[in-house]
């Protein structure tokens, strides 16, 4: 006979649907919608009181995922976006962006590839097939021999991993 489900996976099991639509309905596109959704219950494993009353419990999460939804929103008009030959060694460009100051892409290419340097071997690796070479989660699991899931606690990890990382260089 299997064992009850303990009180985060009845909370899971109560809210990840529900989630899932809520944050679809702001990104509008599954990979990032199914990404967010497993950051909020990350973060719910991590910080969330089981014990309280139910409504407390779902509008706790739901507000978790307005903030990840936000932030996505934020990181994604703040970014540039990098390709992976902007931060490979030795590459050198045939002619500078129009829109791009020069001073940028030479300190923030070398600040990323030693910030990626000092990362443990998986964590970089998932990080360059995610971000650099654009790959979705499935097919980052897919390139890495892991499952689907791995994959994103991996991203998420090695994100958390390199956010600290990079605040500790800043200083």
């Amino acid at each position: 006979m299997p064992a009850a489900p303990g009180p985060f996976e009845q909370v899971y099991t109560t809210h990840v649907v529900g989630i899932y639509r809520f944050v679809y309905a702001r990104v509008g596109n599954r990979p990032d919608a199914e990404d967010l959704t497993a950051q909020v219950f990350i973060r719910a494993v991590e910080q969330l009181d089981t014990s309280r009353e139910p409504r407390q419990i779902a509008a706790w999460l739901y507000r978790v995922a307005q903030n990840a939804v936000a932030d996505h929103w934020r990181a994604f008009y703040r970014l540039p976006v990098v390709g992976i030959d902007h931060v490979a060694p030795g590459w050198e460009p045939a002619e500078e962006p129009p829109d791009a100051p020069a001073a940028r892409d030479g300190a923030t290419s070398d600040r990323l590839r030693h910030l990626l340097d000092t990362l443990p071997d998986r964590y970089r690796r998932v990080l360059e097939l995610r971000f650099l070479e654009r790959l979705t989660v499935a097919e980052t699991a897919s390139a890495m021999g892991i499952s689907h899931g791995n994959a994103k606690v991996l991203q998420y990890r090695a994100l958390r991993r390199a956010a600290l990382l990079g605040e500790a260089g800043d200083g």
